[in-house]
């Protein structure tokens, strides 16, 4: 697995092209969580809002999939809480119940580089300047994507401001390659 498609299948961070899902929900909840961190954003969406899968279920797949894989990786920091994650995906199931749908992204987890303010979020920009930044407000980027439903569930990992080709900075460490994880490019 290379480092791409572990945050691919980490995160959902873009729409693919779609398949078609004609899984039932009872058969679609027997393969969880492993198939839910393979579905391509469109689809996962599509799933969501035809209420195939809630949004409760795809966080506990993706924050299953991240305990597993990010001490290896180190790819996603500054984590929200789990339970503050699972009442988000509470929040949003109960908003999809009463008909309001907020866009492709609703319920889904995200995360953005620590090189953008989400609201309650830590924001170091990978810097001891800043390790202690909690962030009051979103970006324009976060805006949009919390209004097109995106749940927050961390950061990924970035270079001390963004200056570097590899994603190593003091306060989270290094990212390692999917390919030799004690290496961070190869």
């Amino acid at each position: 697995m290379n480092r791409r498609r572990f945050i691919s299948r980490s995160l959902v961070l873009g729409a693919g092209l779609s398949t078609p899902l004609a899984l039932t929900r009872t058969a679609f909840a027997a393969s969880m969580p492993a198939d839910i961190v393979e579905m391509d954003a469109l689809s996962l969406s599509r799933a969501i809002e035809e209420s195939q899968v809630s949004c409760v279920e795809v966080m506990q797949a993706y924050l299953a999939h991240i305990e597993r894989y990010n001490p290896v990786y180190n790819a996603i920091v500054g984590m929200a809480e789990a339970d503050d994650l699972l009442q988000q995906a509470r929040n949003a199931d109960a908003e999809l119940s009463r008909g309001e749908y907020h866009g492709w992204m609703h319920g889904m987890p995200h995360a953005v580089k620590d090189l953008q303010p989400v609201a309650g979020l830590r924001y170091t920009s990978g810097s001891p300047i800043f390790a202690d930044r909690i962030a009051d407000r979103d970006s324009g980027m976060a805006a949009k994507l919390r209004a097109a439903g995106a749940i927050f569930i961390g950061k990924t990992n970035t270079p001390e401001f963004g200056l570097g080709s590899q994603s190593y900075n003091p306060v989270y460490g290094a990212t390692g390659s999917a390919w030799n994880p004690d290496l961070t490019a190869i």
